[in-house]
């Protein structure tokens, strides 16, 4: 506790819009926008990969956190995180979902593609989510610090152990129904199952784009399609989008909407 308020005295509050920002880019909103954009303009198969892991390590950090149980200091003091704040927080506190997933996305871009300015990017970015969290009083230095670590280590395992590419129908079927059934009775892992369910099922047969109007068309358009559609399903499901079952088949349609259906609607022969 003494750290965070010892950070949120020396960043003080002029900062906080900024903070805000930062610590946005290790949420849903902004995974959904880099992992897509990755898929359609760099290298879909990279991109499953990727979003597969994602997945696995977005899992684990639901299982720590129902497992361990463990509280966030504004649960141990109010006084410490705003309204808006405790709004970017769900679940438990150990450990931190925004930085393990960061870790887990860019330290496998890193380790995949071995160019500086990526390193460099994770670098500087990694550190930035990690004290917004403990500056927003949402998270301990433990909390941050384990995600790191987990994070990394999901990256390691992703540039090493490759998921089967084209799996068998019957392998197919099998992950559906056994996702499905953990989704149903466990709600809490429903979002990773139906993300893990997604990427596992999805099979790119399109080229990215070579040009800039090609890859324009496809990204402005892509990402406008699929925020509409994933932020009007929660609008319609109302309530019934928390039960395990609805999450499920909604994140892995919306993951299949994304990597297959998206890109042969703005498919063009100019790309």
């Amino acid at each position: 506790m003494t750290t965070i308020e010892w950070i949120q005295e020396l960043l003080g509050q002029r900062l906080q819009p900024l903070v805000f920002a930062i610590t946005n880019l290790g949420s849903e909103y902004a995974y959904i926008a880099f992992l897509t954009l990755y898929y359609w303009l760099i290298d879909p198969w990279t991109g499953r990969q990727l979003g597969l892991f994602l997945g696995i390590s977005y899992g684990c950090n639901t299982i720590l956190k129902e497992l361990l149980d463990m509280p966030r200091p504004f649960e141990l003091n109010p006084d410490i995180a705003s309204a808006d704040a405790i709004a970017t927080s769900e679940n438990a506190s150990f450990p931190s979902g925004h930085v393990q997933g960061s870790a887990t996305f860019w330290i496998y871009l890193s380790l995949h593609h071995r160019r500086l300015w990526l390193w460099v990017w994770s670098l500087i970015i990694l550190p930035l989510i990690a004290i917004s969290r403990l500056y927003l009083g949402v998270h301990f230095p433990l909390d941050v610090v384990a995600g790191l670590m987990v994070g990394i280590l999901f990256a390691g395992i992703g540039t090493i152990w490759s998921i089967p590419v084209k799996p068998r129908f019957i392998v197919q079927v099998t992950v559906v129904i056994v996702t499905f059934f953990i989704a149903s009775v466990w709600e809490p892992l429903a979002r990773s199952l139906g993300v893990i369910t997604g990427f596992f099922l999805t099979q790119p047969k399109f080229t990215s784009p070579s040009t800039w109007k090609g890859r324009l068309l496809l990204g402005g358009i892509g990402l406008i399609l699929v925020l509409t559609l994933f932020i009007g399903s929660r609008w319609v499901l109302g309530d019934w989008r928390n039960q395990g079952w609805v999450t499920y088949w909604r994140y892995s349609l919306l993951t299949l909407f994304a990597t297959e259906v998206v890109p042969r609607l703005l498919h063009r022969k100019t790309w």
